[in-house]
């Protein structure tokens, strides 16, 4: 009960204590990370000693503590934590993080539609807030299409409710929905929800500029829950058998397309801190396409899942600390940073291979997963995951290229700045961590039998 309570009151305390201890949460920054990690050991336990099971209750504000929800809230602490950890000491923490931090949590656990509503919408904010206060102060980025899609997310989010009110479903948990409730018009509902909070589609313009907006590590709060991700797993997995066929090649094809368009964004993006975000949101795209192929391929997205949020996270935090020490604003093709930062320079390259699926990593079990159950149901949707993933594979080349090598910019004199081995630790587990999934998957996989 204790375990419940503390679940429950969590994204609220954070939520509005990022209000109350604003002045101080810069200064909090340390406490915060260890709350975050000690979130994911806490997470982690409760995932291998609950059994399959949900302590949801019908009410307006309703938690999972399933399985699932608790391995995505392991991931989301863990990932923020390896991130956070190593560059805390150049780290100027904000209100919005908290903010956001504590939606996502909520997002996480949500159990019923009610409480999801309130959770997303609490971490994108008013709808058109953003785009009258741009208009007002005169702001060419004033998010045209982006309060389009908020206010179409807003709609299909009232009707979706109002449906389930309807049915008398609204404060059941998503999960326990049955499959007559699913017509036509509640998938079309669904499909836009789930689109629109999973962020990641090609419409969201505003991806472009959010890099000049937030910081790296609010931008990993919006993305490491994957809203959408987790609605379509609690609302509309446990029937997916029962919908039609077109509903489901619609989902998968425009999965594969937004990672194979964020990947040529990245491409021909000359802006390294873009690139890396548009590197990390080609790979979140394809999270959803082993969730709607076979049982094995579904196994296999939840591993894709953990592996591009500690990877990705951490590529960031790496780029951040070289942030603090070079300027990344000339207008040369290469920096040829390697020779400044040998360490990292190898850590950058190696969670790079883990996000693209080298062999003897965690997410070349997880590739093997998905497009086998890819292949086995869609065989040319399981082509264009493999043409997917290997744009991501020349994304990651180019922009390790464009970082790293090159010659030397200060000359002869090289001046080595990398980080000492304490400060590389978190770095260093989680890579031996995606070598030992990578070479005992089973250990793992067993795990997730849900």
């Amino acid at each position: 009960m204790a375990v419940e309570v503390l679940l429950k009151a969590f994204p609220l305390v954070l939520i509005f204590g990022s209000w109350i201890f604003a002045p101080k949460i810069s200064r909090l920054k340390d406490l915060i990370i260890s709350i975050l990690g000690m979130l994911f050991v806490f997470m982690t336990w409760l995932f291998f000693q609950l059994p399959e099971q949900t302590a949801g209750s019908y009410s307006l504000i309703s938690f999972s503590f399933n399985r699932p929800s608790l391995f995505v809230g392991s991931i989301f602490c863990g990932a923020l934590f390896v991130g956070l950890l190593p560059v805390r000491k150049d780290l100027t923490m904000t209100r919005n993080f908290l903010l956001l931090m504590g939606a996502g949590v909520g997002i996480i656990l949500s159990d019923n539609l009610p409480t999801f509503f309130f959770f997303f919408f609490l971490q994108r904010g008013v709808p058109g807030w953003n785009f009258f206060k741009n208009i007002r102060q005169g702001s060419s980025q004033s998010g045209g299409t982006y309060i389009i899609q908020h206010f179409l997310c807003l709609i299909a989010a009232l009707f979706l409710m109002g449906k389930a009110w309807q049915s008398g479903l609204l404060f059941h948990p998503m999960v326990e929905y049955p499959s007559n409730f699913f017509t036509l018009d509640v998938l079309l509902l669904s499909f836009i929800l789930v689109y629109e909070a999973h962020g990641i589609f090609p419409f969201h313009s505003w991806v472009h500029d959010i890099v000049d907006q937030l910081r790296w590590y609010e931008i990993s709060c919006l993305f490491l829950p994957r809203a959408g991700v987790l609605l379509f797993v609690q609302l509309m997995l446990p029937n997916y058998n029962t919908d039609p066929d077109v509903f489901k090649i619609a989902l998968l094809s425009l999965s594969i397309f937004s990672s194979i368009y964020w990947s040529f964004r990245g491409i021909f993006e000359g802006n390294i801190q873009k690139e890396v975000s548009y590197f990390y949101i080609s790979q979140a795209s394809l999270v959803l396409t082993g969730l709607q192929a076979t049982s094995v391929a579904l196994r296999g997205s939840y591993l894709h899942m953990m592996v591009i949020s500690f990877s990705g996270i951490a590529i960031w935090s790496i780029l951040f600390y070289i942030q603090g020490h070079v300027s990344l604003k000339k207008s040369e093709s290469f920096y040829g940073l390697a020779q400044e930062f040998p360490k990292l320079a190898t850590l950058f390259c190696l969670f790079g291979f883990c996000l693209i699926g080298v062999p003897l990593l965690a997410s070349f079990v997880a590739e093997d997963l998905v497009i086998n159950g890819l292949l086995e149901q869609q065989p040319y949707l399981g082509l264009g995951h493999i043409f997917a993933t290997c744009l991501n594979g020349i994304l990651f080349f180019v922009l390790f290229s464009k970082l790293f090598l090159g010659s030397n910019p200060s000359g002869p004199k090289v001046v080595n700045h990398d980080m000492s081995l304490s400060e590389m630790f978190p770095y260093l587990v989680t890579l031996m961590i995606m070598f030992f999934i990578g070479i005992f998957p089973f250990v793992f996989l067993e795990r997730i039998s849900w």
